[in-house]
């Protein structure tokens, strides 16, 4: 079936209230200039529901997955020229990119937010500021599964934190763009980004 489209025009950026001037670049999810800890937390605006929105695009096969996509804000459908869909054991890997075609650096950005490092295969996720904490594990289960197979959650209910660990790397990179910001059953926003340490290595 066709890739439906998420939203009738492009949506602005959807995370971060500070806007510096300059070019906004969606590849990084930021602006030019714009410091990597300068963004506060905002809610998004528009969420990906892979059962709805999948479906064919203009991509080859092998091209990159498409990031309005994953946030559920592209506006292009099946004339899109990325992929709509959730990564998958066919999906190869590449070290130097991630899932979406951005280019991975060496080191981690100071904050955990952006692409990751190519020289750390890192497929877990923090999770901050969950307001399910009797419930948490099953709630994170829940939401985080549908963007890939899990290998562990692991929650720290007294801290209302989570660490999401992927089998594959590209639906880490995948689930952490479309949680961003994102809400669970409370309303809360949460704080997706790469775990320092993966606690199930």
């Amino acid at each position: 079936r066709p890739a439906r489209r998420q939203v009738s025009k492009p949506l602005g950026p959807q995370r971060g209230s500070d806007k510096p001037a300059g070019t906004y670049n969606i590849w990084y999810g930021k602006y030019e200039g714009e410091r990597t800890n300068s963004r506060t937390l905002e809610k998004a605006t528009s969420r990906c529901v892979p059962s709805r929105d999948s479906g064919k695009t203009k991509a080859s096969p092998h091209a990159p997955f498409c990031l309005p996509f994953a946030r559920g804000c592209c506006n292009k459908g099946p004339d899109c020229q990325f992929l709509h869909r959730i990564p998958t054991a066919a999906d190869a890997e590449q070290n130097e990119r991630d899932c979406f075609g951005r280019e991975r650096f060496r080191d981690e950005r100071e904050d955990m937010d952006g692409v990751g490092s190519f020289e750390k295969e890192n497929k877990t996720l923090y999770v901050g500021r969950i307001q399910s904490p009797q419930n948490m594990d099953a709630v994170v289960r829940k939401h985080f599964a549908e963007w890939g197979e899990l290998q562990s959650v692991r929650t720290m209910e007294p801290r209302c934190v989570s660490f999401v660990s992927y089998r594959r790397r590209s639906n880490a990179e995948f689930a952490k763009e479309a949680m961003a910001g994102q809400a669970l059953d409370h309303g809360e926003i949460l704080n997706v980004r790469w775990a320092t340490e993966d606690p199930n290595p």
